[in-house]
């Protein structure tokens, strides 16, 4: 459990670090081409690294539904949602769009209710509430300076 949570901390910096460089990659270039070279060396990168650690059966025995199935997962979230995101991050900044894209659990606990079915318990709802009171008040801080 340990080394599960140090491995999700490191991730949590990793991903801090690379909104700040995108934001910064973001002065000399537009969100498309750093979204799209980022794509392109996460594609490659991941590609080598399943080479590498389970062969080509890392992409063999799946039918073309299941490429489907995360050709559109990919498109929704990696693509849409990364360049949407950028966009946001370079018009209000790191500070406000990273917490703001932290509400993501929102969508996923009302997706899991819609079409999931799911029943959340009374702290999912608690912590629910807490995101809303927390992006409610980074978007309505009016002393917070705009870029």
């Amino acid at each position: 459990m340990e080394l599960g949570i140090a491995l999700t901390l490191i991730a949590t910096v990793g991903w801090g670090a690379g909104d700040v460089f995108a934001r910064k990659a973001m002065f000399g270039a537009s969100a498309t081409t750093v979204l799209t070279s980022m794509i392109t060396l996460s594609v490659i990168a991941l590609g080598i690294v399943s080479l590498i650690l389970e062969g080509p059966a890392a992409f063999g025995g799946k039918d073309l539904r299941f490429f489907g199935v995360v050709l559109i997962m990919g498109a929704l979230t990696w693509v849409t949602g990364n360049l949407l995101y950028f966009h946001g991050m370079k018009r209000a900044g790191v500070t406000i769009a990273a917490p703001i894209l932290g509400a993501a659990p929102l969508a996923a606990i009302a997706l899991a209710v819609v079409f999931g079915g799911e029943k959340p318990n009374a702290w999912v709802l608690l912590g629910a509430a807490l995101i809303v009171a927390g992006v409610g008040i980074l978007v309505t801080d009016r002393k917070r300076v705009l870029q």
